[in-house]
């Protein structure tokens, strides 16, 4: 077969979107703005891509269009409805417009710069590095009491690994799962019984959670269990590790209440007292609010980022479903964010947004779970890598858990990135499944030598 060199512009762009692709990891980890112009890159880079070679054939895969469909109805739902037209109301539009590049940014991934096995195999190594990185830090400030930058622990005793604030446990949990169980597959494929691959899976594993528990954050160490379980349900070698897991949870946390004491109150103490309160509690209260919202608003929401820019509308300070204050808990309700993602979405779009958001996520789940259940032809460690990129999509996106916004920085980068690492491994099953199907956006052909249509 007689091999065509790829235009310059094409070997060009490939470079740049395979460097974009290693230097996302990293700085995710530390100074997001740089991470997100390699998203932003990756997106504007893929569309170009599409357009030279002419080949939009992604856009036609059932884990692709859920997602346009999703942003559309989103930017509808954030055009202007009044004039003259409130500064919330244009930057609703400008968000809900530049919404769709992280979903892009991991379709770039996966149908583009991820099908390079050297990028692909790079970008693996990177984002176990990342974790080692963070559990390093997280480690030195639990024995020391400072990270490597001097900052101390929180003043609640919760752990900020690299940080200045408690932000470390939901990165490196949500990288922690795909990582710890691809690096005990790999040890354990020297391994001639099936116990000592067990013992290794869980030698692995187990440090993730111990960090976990130390650093205090509940919901981060919560999914991270369920996230465990997913993964285990699906990869039936993993199903003793994670009982261990289990057994072992409850242990770890009642050895913090000696190791740190402040710690443990957050983790535990709080937790039970916030649950037993929950609708007078913080939580409870944003929850409420966006309830009020959702029911003044219920078809088409009020535009992308609803909740920061019209939270404190007096129309919407009244009690909810709670009842428990007139005033509904007033402005001191109005953070950033509704914590939770289906609320988020119905806020911004209504209903219909937020079945167009499930759905979406849903055909993300459904190609993920079914990549991870794929087998032939994979050694242990490309299958344990796809199972926790699945484990790792159902914890970021759980909806019975407290969340940061959906396209936040780091964390929602740092969920795109895996996002688009699973679905790269989704589109090599489906070249292999159909090997007479043109691989897309590979650039084989130069554009004078693409046939006329």
């Amino acid at each position: 077969m007689v091999r065509v060199e790829k235009p310059t512009l094409l070997r060009v762009l490939d470079c740049l979107g395979a460097l974009a692709t290693l230097l996302l990891p990293l700085f995710l980890v530390h100074w997001r703005g740089i991470a997100e112009g390699c998203l932003d890159g990756l997106a504007v880079g893929f569309l170009f891509r599409s357009a030279l070679t002419r080949d939009w054939r992604w856009c036609r895969q059932g884990f692709v269009w859920p997602a346009l469909v999703w942003w559309s109805w989103l930017v509808l739902c954030s055009l202007p409805r009044q004039a003259p037209v409130p500064a919330e109301a244009t930057a609703s539009l400008t968000q809900a417009l530049l919404a769709i590049r992280f979903p892009v940014a991991a379709f770039a991934l996966a149908f583009w710069t991820l099908q390079d096995p050297r990028t692909r195999t790079w970008c693996r190594r990177l984002v176990i590095a990342c974790v080692l990185y963070l559990g390093a830090q997280m480690l030195l400030q639990a024995v020391t009491g400072h990270n490597l930058f001097g900052n101390p622990r929180f003043g609640d005793g919760t752990l900020t690994g690299p940080y200045d604030k408690p932000r470390v446990s939901a990165p490196f949990a949500l990288l922690g799962l795909p990582a710890a169980l691809f690096v005990g597959a790999l040890l354990g494929q020297r391994a001639t019984r099936s116990w000592q691959k067990t013992l290794l899976t869980g030698a692995v594993l187990l440090p993730v959670l111990g960090l976990l528990v130390l650093a205090g954050q509940r919901m981060s160490l919560a999914t991270f269990l369920l996230g465990t379980a997913v993964c285990a349900v699906v990869l039936p070698t993993l199903r003793r590790p994670a009982l261990v897991l289990l057994v072992a949870c409850p242990a770890l946390i009642g050895l913090l209440a000696f190791v740190s004491p402040e710690a443990f109150g957050h983790l535990v103490t709080k937790t039970h007292s916030q649950l037993a309160h929950f609708a007078s509690s913080p939580y409870g209260q944003i929850y409420n609010r966006a309830i009020v919202m959702i029911e003044a608003h219920p078809v088409m929401g009020l535009g992308d980022d609803a909740f920061r820019h019209y939270c404190r509308s007096e129309v919407f300070l009244k009690p909810g479903p709670s009842h428990l204050r007139p005033d509904g808990g007033g402005v001191a309700v109005c953070v950033q964010h509704t914590h939770n993602h289906v609320l988020e979405a119905a806020t911004n779009s209504g209903f219909p947004g937020a079945i167009l958001f499930i759905a979406m996520i849903g055909s993300w789940w459904r190609v993920l779970g079914r990549t991870a259940r794929r087998q032939v032809g994979l050694s242990a460690a490309e299958i344990a890598w796809r199972v926790g990129l699945f484990g790792a999509a159902v914890l970021h996106e759980w909806p019975l858990s407290s969340q940061s916004a959906f396209l936040n920085m780091p964390l929602g980068g740092i969920a795109f990135l895996l996002l688009g690492a699973g679905l790269a491994e989704a589109v090599r099953d489906l070249k292999a499944d159909r090997p007479d199907v043109e691989e897309t956006a590979r650039g084989a052909l130069t554009l004078s030598q693409r046939p006329r249509e």
